[in-house]
């Protein structure tokens, strides 16, 4: 694979900002670095770009942050062990500064070694790092313990001459620049917006839909998630959308986004716990209705109401429209009653009657 990349960098898109960092030191070692801000061409189907990536990688970084694994870093994870089984590909789970100490890797990337980079970028974890992707450990990266304090002092005393000689040359430059605003950032043609349906336990769910405020016709992906396309001629002027989900067994959820100049944009919708009014009457032998009734639930759930002047009652239950409940009413001096109705509707009746 002479024209492949040494590494696939895998990362939480909140985590961008020091992957890009990691991606420019291992490139400055010589590396081919895949990463997705820098390889998936705008105005052309993310995932080709993405599995070709995968394809011509001959080792994959998988980051890990404080925010945990990014929605996309399953799919892409489980093409490397695939590949690794076959081939030997290594993969590397990679500790980022903020990651908690124990961080909660899935049970395929335990049994990995890892590079912990939780004290920041240093010449020891990138070495680490570089020993993982190539197969050859850098010896030269030991230091002898008496020589580390003087060259620790002596790295000190550049660092700060450097930030010196930068901040001079910024004022520099603030100071002779011209009075022309800078251009504004160029924002992609068209975004790919990438959805996650969740349950309200976290859990990846099948038989949603998605609605977006402006859009073309969203689109499943073999993963499960939907793909949303927005031409950015159709993109509000503030670059906000909104996005719905809905699902049968489940409370609906929204999910209000700005739209910036990242092309692909991860999102995950957690739905929300069902729920559904129950309506009626509870009345007496002659028709009439009857306040004062304690409506509840069989099932031992905790939902319970009190009818009104005119016997009516609403009942608010946490489960999905047209599900079959058992209701039941009581009063002090009546023989209590229980009815099969419907969640939803407003038809539930209950009689009761003298003891």
């Amino acid at each position: 694979m002479p024209d492949g990349f040494d590494v696939f960098l895998s990362h939480n898109s909140q985590d961008k900002p020091v992957v890009e960092e990691i991606a420019r030191l291992l490139r400055g070692r010589g590396l081919r670095v895949w990463l997705d801000k820098d390889e998936l061409r705008p105005g052309l189907p993310w995932q080709e770009g993405l599995e070709e990536g995968v394809r011509a990688s001959r080792s994959v970084a998988v980051f890990v942050g404080a925010d945990g694994m990014g929605a996309w870093q399953t799919p892409e994870m489980r093409a490397f062990l695939a590949r690794s089984k076959k081939e030997e590909i290594p993969v590397i789970p990679v500790l980022l500064p903020g990651c908690p100490d124990s961080p909660q890797l899935a049970l395929f990337l335990e049994a990995m070694t890892w590079v912990d980079l939780r004290e920041g970028l240093t010449d020891d974890g990138l070495n680490r790092l570089v020993w993982g992707i190539t197969g050859t450990k850098d010896e030269s990266a030991k230091v002898d313990p008496a020589v580390a304090p003087r060259r620790r002092a002596w790295w000190g005393r550049r660092i700060v001459l450097s930030l010196l000689g930068i901040l001079l040359a910024l004022a520099a430059w603030h100071w002779t620049r011209s009075s022309e605003p800078p251009p504004p950032p160029s924002r992609p043609a068209i975004y790919a917006v990438r959805v996650q349906v969740l349950d309200p336990q976290g859990q990846p769910v099948t038989g949603s839909t998605i609605r977006a405020s402006t859009a073309n016709e969203p689109q499943r992906t073999p993963e499960g998630w939907w793909e949303v396309e927005i031409p950015a001629a159709k993109v509000p002027a503030g670059g906000q959308i909104t996005l719905w989900a809905e699902h049968p067994d489940w409370g609906g959820n929204r999910k209000d986004l700005r739209l910036g100049t990242e092309q692909n944009v991860p999102v995950e919708i957690r739905l929300k716990e069902p729920e559904s009014w129950l309506r009626g009457k509870v009345i007496d032998e002659s028709g009439r209705g009857l306040a004062g009734v304690r409506v509840s639930l069989l099932s031992g759930q905790k939902e319970e109401t009190m009818t009104d002047a005119a016997g009516h009652f609403a009942l608010k239950l946490a489960v999905p429209a047209e599900t079959s409940v058992r209701v039941l009413a009581e009063r002090k001096g009546l023989a209590s009653a229980d009815q099969h109705c419907l969640a939803g509707r407003d038809t539930c009746s209950l009689l009761l009657e003298k003891p």
